[in-house]
């Protein structure tokens, strides 16, 4: 026991002298680096004595690498601050923390490991290092054992890329680093390669790399074996296509600045604030153009966009696919959901790609929606119809029955209803009133589904429908008795939509009359396609106005022969009073006047009942509306329509098919009572009632309990140690009362009783 406790004495006397020699070590060091900034050139010499301390610290770390040696790092920090100023002298010094670190990676101690390489990343930022030698270096160290360490160099490494690309793109060493990249993700460890991905994918998203090279290294991802790097790649390709850019305007800005400021509505307005508050929007203005510009040099392209060749690379991740059957669902699904994506981007045609589908897709299967979602956005207009029927056939089969439950038949027809907007002539005749005859069904979530259906087939093709179901437009006519009509699901438009208003504008501008169209001579811009735009709403306007104003002369001659039968009705027993016996002469010409009235009151008859009875304040009220239309489209509110119609534009442009859209479900009370009571029988029970759930802003006031919980330990002791004096009086009282009342004695004084007695 002697023994060892004088080894622990040495140890410790010999651990604090090291310390002191390290602090000492330190001032002097810190005075030099202080001289040196000020005047390098005339302390060469205490340098270089430094140096030489260098060397004798370097080969003590070689021999024990695990153990911590505070000279050396504080040494080493040191050359790093002042290599600037002696470049020639200092090449051997970036070289040894290199092969010092490439031998010892693992094995080296953790707080010297980390110091070197802040060492090296502080001679990069001062250009002592080639970019792509220090990246190499950089993009070996993500197999070692550190987190910390490897957070560190990711983000160095983005840092430093977005550095050397900021001005403008250093294509050459660009080059040099993807190429770099390709090869770590075929021949390294999987820790490596996943890295190196995630760094492209970061660096894609701050549009520093976003070619098409770029861009395909992440997609070889996918023929990884490893698991994580392919869901990496998958989900990279997929949610790039979702994912929306929203750009906030420059009122929005301010505001949010105003707020941080702290600033109401209610301060009072002076000339300086307002000033304040224009520079702020000329800021957020600038912002928004750097932001519209880097948007504009990608080109508006996804990723998916830019593959290669998209037929091969998805053959290839089927093949993939088929071949790895043991491999994760997850995986699956994400490899299945990236193949039907690229057949709907690109329109490909992988036809037994559907039939896989179909081998996994029941009603009790993992993941239906998800799977009926792919199946639905990977069938589009030019897969031959043939080739579709038995997926279509095993769908009726198997989610449109009888037998099936009701969320399972809603999510049928209307996975069948998406299917059918993009493929209208997926369906026969037999087919589709087999579907329709669910409208009668007597839940409401099957019903609409099983209308939807209904209504598509009204506006594409009515002739398959029944002469009772085609509706009010097509049930009298005879034209849809004939053959399948094509021109009803798509009709085949010949130049732009549109492109007659824009040349008629120009032609009454210009006082011109234009020989071939403006399609032809010149190529449209974004602008051209904006007043497009607003000249067919003003159009339309114009049309529905000139409809309301027939309606309107319709009700005033109404009107008019009206108040004459009134006159006429007057006149004749005005007549009959006075001259009776003209009756007879005069009944002749009556019965000819009754006859043309007739006449005209048949040809009345043919005017809708709604035209006949209408509400004058309505119309007058529809046609105050028109007028404002007609006028906010003129020239200059061109801008203003366009804004409002990309805010009431679809949440969806793509047509993909989302999970959600396909399980939306409405439960009854009846079912939503029966999972309560299902949910009792399992255990499961309600919580008691604590009071509305309302969430407490960020200024709500709070408790002193709560109050007391985020305060520190050493303000609370005092208050503490107060309560448990308070508690231990009261205690004390209570035993003293105890004990003079006789009820109960400690042990000491019952001992003391006893002696006395015993006397």
């Amino acid at each position: 026991m002697n023994q060892q406790e004088n080894v622990l004495q040495n140890i410790s006397t010999k651990s604090k002298e090291y310390k002191e020699e390290c602090r000492q070590l330190l001032e002097r060091i810190v005075a030099l680096q202080l001289k040196v900034f000020k005047a390098p050139d005339l302390y060469v010499k205490e340098v270089l004595n430094v140096v030489e301390q260098y060397k004798q610290q370097f080969e003590l770390v070689k021999q024990n690498p695990g153990q911590n040696n505070g000279k050396f790092s504080i040494i080493a920090q040191f050359l790093s601050k002042v290599a600037v100023y002696f470049k020639t002298d200092m090449k051997f010094y970036i070289e040894d923390l290199m092969e010092l670190i490439n031998h010892f990676q693992n094995t080296l101690n953790q707080g010297l490991r980390k110091k070197i390489i802040f060492c090296l990343l502080r001679l990069r930022g001062k250009n002592l290092i080639e970019p792509y030698r220090m990246i190499v270096f950089l993009m070996k160290l993500f197999n070692c054992q550190d987190k910390d360490l490897r957070r560190i160099i990711f983000r160095f490494i983005i840092k430093d890329i977005k550095q050397f690309n900021k001005k403008h793109k250093n294509e050459t060493l660009n080059k040099q680093i993807q190429n770099f990249i390709i090869d770590l993700i075929k021949k390294s460890q999987e820790n490596i390669a996943k890295r190196a991905i995630q760094i492209m994918i970061e660096l894609y998203k701050k549009n520093i790399w976003k070619d098409n090279k770029c861009v395909n290294i992440i997609a070889q991802g996918c023929f990884n074996q490893n698991y994580k790097i392919k869901l990496l790649a998958c989900y990279f390709l997929i949610q790039t296509t979702e994912t929306h850019v929203e750009i906030e305007s420059s009122e929005d800005e301010t505001d949010k600045y105003i707020q941080k400021k702290g600033k109401n509505k209610c301060v009072k307005p002076t000339k300086a604030r307002e000033h304040r508050v224009e520079r702020e929007k000329k800021m957020a203005d600038k912002k928004q153009r750097k932001k519209l510009s880097k948007l504009n040099s990608s080109g508006g392209f996804f990723a998916l966009d830019q593959i290669y060749s998209p037929q091969d690379f998805a053959e290839r991740l089927f093949d993939n696919l088929k071949k790895h059957e043991s491999e994760k669902f997850s995986v699956k699904l994400a490899m299945m959901h990236l193949i039907s994506r690229l057949i709907h981007r690109h329109k490909l045609q992988i036809i037994p790609f559907y039939t896989y589908i179909q081998k996994h897709l029941y009603p009790n299967s993992k993941d239906v929606g998800k799977l009926f979602a792919y199946l639905a956005e990977a069938i589009h207009d030019q897969i031959p119809k043939e080739d579709l029927q038995p997926t279509i056939r095993h769908l009726i089969d198997q989610f449109v029955n009888d037998r099936c439950q009701e969320l399972t038949l809603t999510m049928g027809l209307r996975g069948i209803y998406e299917i059918l907007q993009k493929h209208p002539k997926i369906l026969d005749k037999d087919n589709i009133t087999y579907l329709i005859h669910y409208i009668k069904y007597k839940n409401r979530n099957v019903s609409q589904a099983a209308r939807s259906i209904l209504n598509h087939f009204k506006d594409t093709n009515p002739q398959l429908l029944d002469k009772r179901l085609r509706g009010n437009k097509w049930k009298s006519t005879e034209e849809l008795d004939g053959d399948f009509d094509d021109n009803f699901i798509q009709q085949i438009t010949i130049g732009i939509d549109g492109a007659e208003l824009l040349q008629q504008e120009e032609e009454e501008r210009l006082n011109k009359k234009f020989d071939t169209p403006i399609y032809c001579d010149r190529i449209l811009t974004d602008e051209d396609f904006k007043r497009i735009r607003a000249l067919k709403r003003k159009k339309e306007a114009e049309i529905e106005q000139n409809k309301l104003q027939e309606k309107q002369q319709k009700h005033q001659y109404i009107e008019q022969e009206e108040d004459n039968d009134e006159d006429f009705v007057e006149d004749e027993d005005d007549n009959v009073d006075d001259d009776i016996s003209e009756i007879s002469g005069d009944s002749a010409e009556l019965d000819d006047e009754n006859e043309e009235w007739e006449d005209e009151s048949i040809d009345d008859e043919d005017i809708d009942d709604d035209d006949i009875k209408p509400d004058s304040k309505i119309t007058k009220e529809q046609n105050k509306k028109r007028r404002q239309s007609l006028s906010d489209l003129e020239e200059d509110s061109v801008q203003e329509y366009y804004s409002d119609e990309s805010q009431m534009s679809d949440e969806n442009p793509h047509g993909y098919v989302r999970e959600e859209d396909l399980m939306r479900y409405r439960k009854t009370k009846s079912e939503q009572k029966h999972e309560k009571l299902e949910e009792l029988k399992n255990g499961t029970k309600e919580k008691w009632y604590q009071g509305p759930n309302k969430k407490k802003s960020e200024f709500a006031s709070t408790s002193n309990k709560e109050k007391q919980k985020n305060k520190p330990l050493q303000m609370m002791r005092a208050k503490r140690v107060e309560q448990k004096n308070k508690e231990s009086r009261i205690k004390s009282k209570i035993k003293d009362l105890k004990n003079k009342l006789g009820h109960v004695r400690s042990g000491k004084q019952a001992q003391r009783l006893k002696k006395q007695k015993i006397k």
